[in-house]
């Protein structure tokens, strides 16, 4: 590796340190029964501190391999999205990690890779290539990379059945990206960094109304919009025996469970654009009546929320 590769590492690094941490969408200041420490087990450098019921992370060890944005349920831990977007798009479906050989597109780490934006970048270019470099050997992701990676790739097919990707550490014969190049591209998606924004999809499909989903959801949303295969979106249903109390809409990360009044009676809907399979409100729900299920794609993209239960509480 050379002093321009290394130089490039490092400003990746200074430009985009560590991801960002949304309390409101952690499991773990949420007080959802269970907890979570996934992000914890996941960061391969014991950079993640989770002993103050918050998510610290430690920016003199996290390398900014992303690995713990992939492992979040509920996206609290967030790369911006839209620099590695614009690179799968660039690269026509090809991406490479830092220490890949080869040419073209890429990314510090495919640890960045998340289910959203694999799912998004396979249904508008079809095949993906994604290249590694060693990872066993490697100070950024570590060894756990091919597998983590492995299981984000099963994860995207719930949003995009009709995924194929190759994993390869073979050099990929993308045209050369030159250095000014290369540099006016890094600044460009610093700018991006600090808006916190995606690029401009081609196809808006509708979506300009979702800009309260997390951009992950967004994305996974972009792509089972596209989907003509089974979409496999996780959801939950309530049984009869719930009490409507509020925990499991407490809980709820991302704001896919509410509970509303009209009325007399309260009212449990669900978004399932908004659900990520967490089960925390399972896990919490004290008289235990929340199952996960999977949704279809007419039910990820229904205008509306979906009632889960409706009744008059005992309590009220």
């Amino acid at each position: 590796m050379g002093f321009f590769d290394n130089l490039l590492g490092a400003f990746l690094k200074l430009t985009d340190p560590t991801p960002r941490y949304t309390g409101s969408r952690c499991l773990v200041e949420k007080y959802a029964v269970g907890g979570c420490d996934l992000c914890q087990q996941a960061c391969p450098h014991e950079a993640v501190d989770l002993s103050h019921f918050t998510v610290q992370i430690d920016d003199t060890r996290c390398t900014g391999c992303g690995l713990c944005t992939q492992v979040c349920p509920g996206v609290a831990l967030e790369f911006p999205l839209g620099p590695v977007q614009e690179a799968l798009d660039k690269g026509r479906g090809q991406l490479k990690c830092s220490k890949a050989q080869g040419h073209g597109q890429e990314v510090l780490c495919l640890g960045r890779l998340t289910p959203g934006l694999i799912a998004e970048a396979a249904s508008r270019h079809g095949p993906l290539t994604l290249a590694r470099g060693d990872c066993a050997n490697c100070k950024i992701g570590g060894p756990t990379v091919p597998e983590a990676l492995e299981q984000v790739i099963e994860e995207a097919r719930r949003y995009y059945p009709e995924l194929e990707v190759r994993l390869t550490t073979e050099a990929l014969p993308g045209a050369i990206v030159g250095r000014r190049e290369l540099f006016e591209q890094l600044m460009g998606g610093t700018k991006r960094m600090a808006a916190e924004v995606l690029p401009e999809p081609p196809e808006q499909l509708g979506l300009d109304e979702d800009h309260d989903l997390p951009a992950e959801l967004r994305l996974r949303k972009m792509a089972t919009a596209r989907s003509q295969g089974q979409v496999r979106w996780p959801a939950i249903q309530v049984l009869e025996g719930c009490t409507l109390c509020p925990v499991c809409a407490n809980v709820c990360p991302t704001g896919a469970v509410k509970r509303v009044r009209e009325g007399e009676e309260y009212v449990l809907e669900l978004e399932v654009a908004a659900c990520t399979g967490c089960g925390g409100c399972v896990a919490s729900c004290p008289p235990q009546v929340i199952e996960l299920i999977e949704a279809g794609r007419d039910r990820v993209l229904a205008e509306a929320p979906e009632e889960l239960f409706r009744g008059e509480p005992e309590w009220s």
